[in-house]
């Protein structure tokens, strides 16, 4: 049996381990990662001076960590485990050090030749694998549970703050709704914490906040019904309920259980940015030149950590994408990809204008009522200076496209590439503004980030 990311996953100690043992499952994080296909070995950077000692036995499997961690495997332990799973080819073949070569043969364990160059360690029993999968459901279902509370509290509090009236909220101090969030976060509802947070900040940054708040306000009862009334709908369309409110899919899972798209991926846009909670986030928006299918990569990084994969906006991907959803194809990662060796002329799809992307987001919606951003493409803009001197946009039927987030340098940039003339403009729609990303020209795109 190999090793897959289910059966590695099954001997982390909690789900909080896990996760952080997958943030170390990338080569640069370690120094000397080793194998002779008995075991694996390598040393992990910390905090300290001194990185982190780790050798695994794979066929007990049997770890070791040199890190003060009492429950283990540790988040090292699991690192090396995924990185191995993930990317042996990155292990260099060797003979053991002494210590590893020690600690080996106090074990009482299964010789794996190492000349065979073959895995086939036993991590679990089929036996042990079915009770961490009754374990997994019985923890999913103590989730939705706390879940359950957690958008009954959530609706109340909406229901009394409704029936107040919403014409102080614009004077509420943070703690209003941060005392609400926290106790999303207690409820497992991450995301709708989140919200909560950004309703605060969207309050204080713009002056037409009472729309907001009302828009957002009926936003997150829409969430609380969905999920009162989630037995009605489809499994598919449960799953992106749950992933709308915080529900992380290992991308493992996705790989393996859905399938794959191949395709020539065009890379229209990036945005980069941190969030109201401190994390450094990253979209790259695709668009298929065969299938015309767009899709999203979202990646989080954490603390100093960067990104695995660097995208540079304009180029062509020749590779397989998964999608995360089954309902409505967004989010996606790649299976694999190596950068397009002809460059064919790209064609990316527009909207002639902002009645289009309307109907289309309107569309979208039907098939996943909880989508964040949708990429839209917009042909035959027009960049003006109006009466106050400010720099506007508008579509073919002069109708002026709300923005959000646009600097002041990014429109002048706008109004000198276009020339007075019409342009086309690729970026996020989000149901009430329109975020460019970069300019779509007849030689490619020009990126904003």
């Amino acid at each position: 049996m190999q090793w897959t990311d289910e059966k590695i996953a099954a001997l982390a100690p909690n789900d909080s381990t896990e996760r952080r043992g997958r943030t170390l499952a990338n080569s640069a994080k370690w120094n000397s990662i080793a194998t002779n296909y008995e075991a694996i070995w390598g040393e992990c950077k910390g905090s300290g001076s001194q990185p982190y000692v780790v050798q695994v036995n794979l066929s007990g499997p049997k770890y070791k960590c040199s890190c003060p961690v009492r429950k283990p495997p540790c988040k090292h332990v699991l690192g090396l485990f995924f990185l191995f799973a993930k990317s042996s080819a990155v292990f260099k073949y060797q003979a053991p050090t002494e210590a590893v070569k020690n600690w080996l043969s106090q074990q009482s364990t299964t010789v794996i030749s190492s000349t065979s160059k073959l895995i086939a360690p036993v991590l679990k029993t089929e036996e042990a694998i079915e009770q961490a999968k009754v374990a997994k459901e019985k923890r999913w279902a103590q989730r939705v549970q706390l879940m359950t509370s957690g958008m009954d509290e959530l609706e109340l509090w909406l229901t009394d703050l409704i029936r107040q009236g919403i014409a102080n909220t614009d004077i509420q101090k943070a703690s209003f709704w941060n005392q609400v969030a926290a106790k999303m976060v207690d409820a497992k509802l991450p995301r709708i914490s989140t919200y909560l947070k950004e309703t605060h900040q969207l309050i204080q940054q713009n002056q037409n906040w009472s729309e907001i708040v009302v828009a957002r306000l009926g936003e997150l009862y829409w969430w609380a019904e969905s999920f009162k009334k989630r037995h009605l709908l489809s499994t598919e369309m449960q799953e992106e309920l749950y992933q709308s409110l915080g529900k992380i899919i290992k991308k493992a899972d996705i790989l393996e259980q859905h399938p794959s798209t191949k395709d020539l991926w065009f890379v229209l846009g990036k945005k980069e940015g941190v969030d109201i909670e401190g994390r450094s986030f990253r979209k790259i928006w695709l668009q298929g030149q065969k299938t015309k299918q767009q899709a999203l990569i979202l990646d989080y990084a954490f603390g100093n950590m960067g990104y695995e994969q660097q995208y540079i906006v304009g180029d062509l991907l020749d590779g397989a994408l998964v999608y995360y959803s089954k309902a409505y194809p967004q989010r996606a990662i790649f299976e694999s990809f190596d950068s397009a060796k002809i460059y064919e002329k790209t064609e990316v799809s527009t909207y002639k204008d902002l009645n289009s992307v309307l109907t289309n987001y309107g569309k979208a919606l039907v098939q996943n009522p909880w989508l964040f951003s949708f990429p839209a493409g917009l042909s035959k803009l027009k960049a003006f200076m109006n009466d106050k001197k400010e720099l506007q946009i508008k579509d073919v039927n002069d109708t002026i496209i709300p923005l959000s987030n646009v600097k002041e340098e990014i429109m002048w940039k706008i109004l000198a590439i276009s020339g007075g003339h019409s342009v086309s403009l690729f970026g996020e729609w989000n149901g009430l503004h329109f975020e460019p990303l970069s300019i779509l020209t007849e030689d490619g795109v020009v990126s904003f980030t």
